[in-house]
């Protein structure tokens, strides 16, 4: 009152307190906005369409908020927070019967103010159940990133408030923790999962699961809260409340499983099935990883002209991010947290002589090609990530750019930090998005982390690995062997038809014992009933006539060497003979015959290769006299025949 009537600064500060005073009120359900409301309130919540300046404490249209903010007088001139309705709505929940409890939680600073400022928000941070689950859950971990984690789960049960207060009047969480309610809560999950009665189908049935875990860590939350007494739940009786909390706990742990669990798992698996599991092939990875690599090299070239581009300096950094990722199949997380000091410690294993010595030249050139750090990835375990020269190259330019430049504020921990920031790092998920768009994959959507780690993990299949080198390839990729196989090894539809299918046959003929002791690899059976789809490739293939194939000629291996091979050759007892001509009649190998063709093929022998077919008629047409009788086919089913039962 000292400031004379008028002043600009007497004005300001009279008209906080006006606004002040009006915010008070909104705890006896009256709304005074300054700007007075030109339309009807689309509903009976009118806090809804009205949320107060942090700064001011005025109440504004949400609409309206967002323009006044930005020329409040009393807005601080350092604040660059854009998301002023969350910083509002904290306001409404900070009421001074909660504002006691909630002060002693990390999730005012670190995860309210993040939020997105809707009704499921408002339930979650106006409950003390719902926010000391959450607060549980924020002290568990230890990333950064976590915090979205933590706001989808009070995002998820101020939801589940929603439908319980409109259907049903249940105004809290902790009323809502009532055997008696126990139906009520059902029919709320039903709602928020798009439950469909007549399909019994959810729309998001991975909610409908793992919404029996958030209940039942709720309830731990309410009894933590109930032993502790404290005084922000409206509990007259603490010991009878309790007990109800421990009913409604043993009855959400036996009948979920009835009234959601099984219904949502079983839909989720049939959706899954239904989708079809499109993993990435091998030219898109080629362009995407050549893509990515001209980028980082244009990149590095300009950064070392001129260590202060920002564009370029971005651009290596977004490529080398990708490229480690691409080379490692990592998720985007174990790599984009890796720390400045992991990197550049050093953790060489030199040192491990009798080690080295049982490695060969070639594996010992690796280990000096390659970089290996070890960082901290998904839960807390220790994650090896590999750097080539070239990525090493891309990543020291970077640090000399870092020193020379400040671009990324030396309080920054992170290698792959984002520019401008003290606490960022650069997001994986965006980048491998961006560079898989535009560098021309036929699939862009399966050059992602997910996708890439089952490709890998689906190859690995053909490569017959023993138990110990299964268990190391499922270190490396950071989970247990057993989570190798059953998540991310996808059936491989063509190991599945051309070798499991041998397997059902022999079962379907009775032939198992026959078999004993082999592997897939090594049986062989006999296919029938198939002359139509002979004859069909015979006329789409050679006019050469085809001979009677005897049994355990042919089989599957090197199928990727010998494109020319179709189909029937696989097939045994079956002849096939072209139209107007005759079939050869198959007879016995002559000696002479027999020492031209291990003298010809004794590189195929010795490699156990099966000759092509213009090496075969190359040798026809160099002995026509003693080969004039004999295909192609033959020549070659002889020379597999050697080195197939060669003794060792």
């Amino acid at each position: 009152m000292e400031l004379p009537k008028g002043d600009t600064e007497r004005r300001n500060m009279i008209n906080f307190l006006r606004k002040e005073g009006n915010l008070i009120l909104v705890d006896e359900n009256k709304i005074r906005p300054v700007q007075r409301a030109t339309f009807k309130p689309h509903s009976n919540d009118e806090m809804k369409e009205f949320m107060p300046c942090p700064f001011c404490k005025g109440i504004y249209r949400l609409n309206s908020l967002r323009q006044h903010s930005k020329k409040c007088v009393f807005k601080p001139k350092d604040e660059n927070n854009h998301n002023v309705a969350s910083l509002g709505q904290n306001l409404l929940v900070f009421k001074l019967s909660r504002k006691s409890f909630l002060d002693k939680l990390r999730l005012k600073d670190e995860v309210f103010a993040t939020m997105h400022a809707d009704r499921a928000s408002f339930n979650g941070k106006s409950d003390p159940i719902i926010c000391q689950y959450a607060e549980d859950y924020l002290r568990k971990h230890k990333r950064p990133h976590i915090k979205h984690a933590v706001s989808n789960k009070i995002r998820e049960l101020g939801r589940l408030l929603i439908p319980l207060k409109d259907i049903y009047g249940i105004e809290s969480l902790l009323d809502a923790l009532n055997p008696i309610h126990y139906d009520k809560v059902v029919h709320a999950s039903h709602i928020i999962c798009g439950y469909d009665t007549e399909q019994k189908t959810f729309k998001s049935p991975s909610l409908a699961m793992h919404l029996k875990t958030i209940l039942l860590g709720a309830c731990l939350a309410a009894k933590t809260l109930l032993l502790k007494r404290e005084s922000v739940l409206p509990v007259n009786n603490y010991v009878e409340t309790l007990k109800v909390v421990k009913t409604f706990q043993s009855l959400v742990n036996e009948r979920w499983k009835f009234d959601m669990g099984s219904l949502a798992l079983k839909d989720l698996n049939e959706k899954h099935s239904s989708k079809p599991k499109t993993l990435p092939i091998t030219s898109d990875i080629i362009k995407f990883r050549d893509y990515t690599t001209s980028v980082a090299d244009q990149s590095m070239a300009v950064l070392k002209e001129n260590i202060r581009d920002q564009i370029s300096f971005k651009k290596l950094t977004e490529a080398s991010l990708v490229l480690t990722i691409l080379l490692n199949r990592k998720r985007v997380g174990d790599v984009q947290y890796i720390k400045l000091n992991t990197y550049l410690e050093n953790q060489s294993s030199d040192e491990q002589e009798e080690c080295m010595k049982a490695l060969s030249e070639s594996e010992k050139m690796l280990c000096k090609h390659f970089k290996r750090i070890v960082t901290i990835g998904k839960g807390s375990k220790c994650v090896p990530i590999l750097f080539p020269k070239n990525g090493q190259t891309y990543i020291d330019t970077l640090l000399d750019a870092r020193r020379g430049n400040d671009l990324i504020p030396k309080e920054n921990p992170y290698l792959f930090a984002a520019i401008g920031t003290k606490d960022k790092w650069v997001n994986a998920s965006q980048i491998l998005r961006k560079y898989s768009e535009n560098c021309g994959a036929a699939n862009p959507g399966t050059l992602r982390s997910s996708r890439l780690r089952k490709q890998i993990a689906t190859v690995l299949q053909i490569l017959h690995l023993n138990e110990s080198e299964k268990e190391q390839v499922a270190s490396f990729m950071g989970h247990t062997k057993k989570t190798h196989e059953e998540y991310y090894r996808l059936p491989q539809d063509v190991y599945q038809t051309a070798k499991i299918s041998k397997l059902l046959l022999i079962m379907e003929k009775g032939e198992g014992a026959d078999h004993q002791g082999k592997s897939l690899q090594e049986i062989d059976v006999e296919l029938e009933a198939m002359n139509d789809d002979c004859k069909q490739s015979d006329d789409e293939g050679e006019n050469d006539a085809e001979p009677q194939v005897p049994e355990n000629d042919i089989e599957d291996t090197k199928i990727n060497e010998e494109p020319e091979i179709v189909i029937r050759d696989k097939i045994r007892n079956v002849t096939v003979t072209n139209k107007g001509s005759e079939g050869n009649k198959r007879g016995k190998w002559n000696t002479i015959q027999k020492n031209i063709m291990k003298d010809v093929f004794k590189k195929h022998i010795k490699n156990k290769i099966p000759p092509k077919k213009h090496e075969c008629m190359k040798l026809k047409d160099d002995h026509k006299e003693l080969f004039e009788q004999k295909t192609w086919v033959q020549i070659k089913v002889f020379v597999y025949n050697t080195f197939k039962f060669k003794k060792e």
